[in-house]
């Protein structure tokens, strides 16, 4: 027996109701929940829809849906961070290298002139505020698309977590010096 496009939105609103907010992961938990009713079916052929998918729910064990969600979080963890090492190798190619090596020979040279730290202190300004213009930009831009589209995605969190993580180093650099 097949579950209808109503009982699918049902099963969505489910994990919606036990705090999986992310709609990849809804997508997969939707997708094992509707295999696993479908199968109880198959078994049980009179049993009701709620009542095979709270059957179904009950195999998730005591904390319900977390485990899934935290080690989702885990996997989405390790797919930023593969590639923000791929953007890495990028940028460690043979002309980008050449750029970076003589910004820093640059700025080395700089520390000869007397007004050379106000310079160092105005490049860093100029870095803090594009910072926080990139991030208050790109929340937006994220707010405004799930506003739109009804999904929150976990990838999109787990960058937009990213982006704040590097504001905070970049605060904490400042204070620091200063």
């Amino acid at each position: 027996m097949k579950l209808t496009e109503s009982q699918i939105e049902s099963l969505y609103q489910f994990t919606r109701q036990h705090y999986v907010e992310y709609y990849d992961v809804q997508v997969e938990l939707v997708d094992h929940l509707a295999n696993d009713i479908e199968q109880i079916w198959e078994q049980q052929p009179g049993l009701s829809f709620n009542d095979a998918r709270d059957k179904s729910f009950k195999k998730f064990g005591v904390f319900g849906f977390m485990n899934v969600v935290e080690s989702k979080e885990a996997q989405m963890a390790k797919k930023y961070f593969k590639l923000v090492l791929k953007f890495a190798k990028e940028w460690l190619s043979l002309p980008k290298i050449i750029l970076t090596l003589l910004l820093l020979f640059g700025f080395y040279q700089l520390q000869k002139f007397t007004f050379g730290y106000e310079i160092y202190i105005g490049v860093f300004l100029l870095v803090i505020v594009a910072q926080f213009f990139m991030l208050f930009n790109n929340s937006r831009k994220l707010k405004q698309n799930q506003k739109q589209t009804q999904k929150k995605w976990l990838f999109e969190h787990v960058l937009s977590i990213q982006g704040y993580g590097n504001t905070a180093v970049i605060f904490i650099y400042f204070f620091s010096n200063f």
